[in-house]
């Protein structure tokens, strides 16, 4: 059964949010080879929303060490972090 990740990041400004989402959209597909899929979720000018899927636990706890150096970029701008951990329950795309 697959497996999400929701991350949740606040950053100290819009221009930090900027760069903080910019960064992601351009490294995420090759950080993250693990995932089956990716979404960048722009909450508010401040706030950043990642959604990783994982085919699995063991693809999830693979990316953990490329997650962290994903989440010490721009950390000196970063207000906050809140992460959740889930069972996919549905994935319905168009």
């Amino acid at each position: 059964m697959s497996i999400a990740r929701i991350t949740t990041v606040k950053m100290a400004s819009k221009e930090a949010a900027d760069k903080q989402s910019e960064g992601y959209t351009q490294n995420a597909p090759s950080e993250f080879p693990q995932a089956s899929q990716l979404i960048g979720v722009r909450i508010s000018d401040d706030t950043l929303m990642a959604v990783t899927i994982y085919p699995d636990e063991k693809a999830m706890k693979d990316a953990d060490a490329a997650r962290e150096k994903r989440l010490d970029t721009n950390k000196d701008n970063r207000v906050s972090v809140e992460t959740f951990v889930g069972q996919v329950t549905l994935n319905h795309q168009n």
